[in-house]
């Protein structure tokens, strides 16, 4: 009874305010529905990439929603129509359903990522490896050199590739290297023995004279403790978990279904 009589008042303003385009969803949620409160609320569950939507009503009664979704990093836009009921149904639907709190908001922006297609690539760290999924099957891995103007470099064995967002449909990485200053220490003091050793060993085969023996010795701890860095590098970054980022719906569906 109760739902009926407001669904007879909303009617009844809209009857009255013809001469509105843009139509208020609800109080507590304005004219925007956003990408957080659409995941909340379970209006446009079918469409991927949400990004936001209003309603606008229409010359013949009919109320026409504007959905913006992201395709990339590029804003597509989607139309659908409602008769005049099925959207103050909705809209009662919606008024009997407590506001989005700001911890769900929180909690539902963390697994929005496509919202933020260019944060999470301008925040990969320089130098790491990285592996892309191109729109055309192949696979690019390289060291990332950089990000700039919607496009990443990255340097592969045989030259540097410079590859568009809209041309990638997941690229793998690790979003934070771990570091373990108790295990970088044995690795750096175990390779300068090594260094110094291998040099030791070098000096009995070639007897040099005594101040020569010193500098072999050195040099040697010296290459072992530049070796020493570059495998404790290589060990942290493998051994940091990976993470994957769909550009794609489609390739945001399949890793968010795993």
């Amino acid at each position: 009874m109760t739902r009926n009589v407001i669904s007879l008042l909303f009617l009844t303003t809209f009857g009255l305010s013809q001469n509105e385009e843009i139509v208020e969803i609800t109080k507590h949620i304005g004219f925007t529905l956003d990408a957080e409160e659409n995941r909340y609320y379970e209006v446009f569950n079918d469409i991927s990439n949400f990004e936001s939507a209003q309603f606008f009503q229409l010359d013949n009664g009919q109320i026409e929603s504007r959905i913006s979704y992201l395709e990339f990093t590029r804003t597509k836009i989607s139309r659908k129509k409602f008769d005049l009921k099925t959207f103050v149904d909705l809209q009662v639907r919606l008024n009997f359903l407590p506001p989005i709190t700001k911890d769900i908001r929180e909690s539902y922006r963390k697994n929005l990522t496509y919202l933020r297609t260019k944060e999470i690539l301008k925040n990969i760290p320089v130098g790491q490896f990285v592996e892309v999924n191109h729109v055309n099957g192949k696979k690019i891995r390289g060291t990332l050199l950089n990000f700039s103007k919607d496009r990443l470099y990255i340097q592969t064995p045989i030259n540097v590739k410079r590859i568009k967002i809209t041309s990638m449909e997941r690229i793998t990485f690790r979003e934070k290297i771990i570091d373990q200053p108790e295990l970088q220490k044995l690795i750096y003091a175990i390779s300068a023995l090594i260094g110094f050793a291998a040099m030791e060993v070098w000096n009995q085969q070639t007897n040099p004279i005594w101040g020569y023996r010193w500098h072999n010795r050195f040099i040697g701890g010296i290459f072992g403790l530049l070796a020493g860095s570059e495998l404790y590098d290589t060990t942290m970054i493998l051994l940091s978990k990976k993470t994957k980022f769909g550009l794609s719906s489609q390739e945001l569906e399949k890793l968010n279904s795993k």
